[in-house]
């Protein structure tokens, strides 16, 4: 059965989830520690800056013992000893799938029809099953996800316009900052936000650009594209001096804003006042400089207000969202309940195997041997018709699956091996 544990921007604080985002290397240790204990677990894991959830799939029902099991093991992975259940929700089968599909298409994000999450969603799968931490179930569950999503985006307006994080920060930026274009930017991080973060604010007029990232050349690269100018990363503290407005998106593990380095920054600027907006999780920026004269600090958190306004432009499409989201969870739980014939094909087929070979066997003295041969043909032949028949039958009375009960009348009435179904 599919599960699911997860926190995200409606159950933590930013001060909760930056204790549980992960990286590639985490993601890959930390699911192969679950499968030393359960081999044939699936698990994905998908890391974000408003979610950690980890899906899994075990070949027996999920029960409060799994759940519980997956937060004890992440507790102990990022050495947390401090209750932390109140933040996680878990859910199994058809709510678990709903989720991941809402999650994919754009409806559970901060902001309502994000685009970024998608390739996230993409990018949590490749690293599970590049490494063959997936099996049948997971492997089709994401990429009816993919499917999900990309067919919310074409077939509704969910995404229309401005979709995403870097926009509600610039959107935030333009409200503390009537006239952009008069107020210098520093950009840290050339990541995909960051790149969301320039073209928003080009776009918002503004034009005296900065932007610094660790690897200068992608700095570059992203100013050249942008008309923003690339600072050096040791640069950092001498460009504060110049900038009213600092928005950071980086993967850095350590706040790369200290208290000092903000306090001596703000006394060169002779306490002139500056925004700082952080979309980092874990931040970016020490939350003590908000104690500093003049320094105004945000966080992803505090976007509620920008998003409440792309909530209400976009609701509308929510509706026809859901309606193609439920349609493709249907097609997906009834390519499951075909798995529930697999057992018995194979049972009735190796059944018929038997049958075949014995009756044979008994005739093999007393014919030649290419009569034999045109006699094994033709049993073959006729084992085959059958199977198919029965087979044919099968899946339109248990209906794909779907009504266990025949599959188990069929395993009876043959007197065949395969598992009794729970009904």
């Amino acid at each position: 059965m599919i599960g699911l544990v997860g926190l995200n921007h409606k159950t933590a604080p930013v001060e909760i989830r930056e204790k549980f985002v992960f990286n590639e290397e985490d993601i890959a240790n930390f699911i192969f520690g679950l499968k030393e204990e359960n081999e044939s677990t699936e698990v994905v894991v998908l890391s974000t800056c408003n979610r950690t959830e980890i899906y899994f799939n075990l070949a027996k029902d999920c029960d409060f013992r799994n759940f519980s099991y997956i937060l004890k093991k992440l507790g102990e992975f990022k050495s947390i000893k401090k209750e932390i259940n109140p933040y996680f929700y878990n859910v199994g089968g058809r709510e678990a799938v709903e989720h991941l599909f809402n999650v994919a298409a754009g409806l559970d994000s901060m902001v309502l029809g994000e685009n970024q999450v998608l390739g996230q969603v993409k990018e949590a799968y490749r690293i599970s099953a590049s490494r063959k931490y997936t099996g049948s179930v997971l492997n089709k569950l994401f990429h009816k996800a993919f499917e999900a999503g990309k067919k919310v985006r074409t077939n509704t307006e969910i995404n229309k316009g401005a979709s995403s994080v870097s926009y509600a920060a610039v959107e935030l930026a333009s409200k503390i900052f009537s006239d952009l274009g008069k107020h210098p930017v520093l950009l840290t991080g050339a990541g995909e936000t960051g790149e969301l973060v320039l073209k928003s604010l080009v776009e918002r007029g503004s034009n005296k650009l900065y932007i610094t990232n660790r690897t200068y050349s992608r700095a570059e690269k992203l100013g050249k594209k942008y008309s923003a100018e690339p600072v050096r990363f040791e640069e950092l503290k001498e460009q504060l001096v110049k900038c009213d407005i600092v928005i950071t998106s980086t993967s850095s593990p350590e706040p790369l804003f200290s208290f000092k380095m903000l306090k001596e920054v703000m006394k060169v600027r002779r306490h002139r006042t500056i925004f700082l907006i952080d979309l980092s999780v874990p931040r970016d920026v020490d939350e003590k400089v908000k104690h500093l004269e003049n320094v105004f600090l945000y966080d992803i958190d505090d976007l509620d207000e920008v998003v409440a306004h792309n909530y209400e432009k976009r609701k509308h499409e929510i509706k026809k969202a859901e309606k193609i989201i439920k349609k493709i969870i249907d097609e997906f739980f009834s390519w499951v309940s075909t798995l529930n014939l697999a057992p018995i094909i194979d049972s009735l087929s190796d059944k018929l195997d038997v049958l075949t070979s014995s009756g044979l066997k008994n005739l093999k003295s007393s014919v030649t041997e290419n009569e034999f041969d045109r006699m094994s043909e033709f049993g073959e032949l006729i084992k085959k018709k059958y199977l198919g028949l029965v087979i044919k039958n099968l899946k339109e009375l248990s209906n794909n699956g779907q009504k266990p009960e025949y599959i188990n009348l069929v395993n009876n009435l043959f007197g065949l091996s395969a598992k009794k179904i729970e009904e």
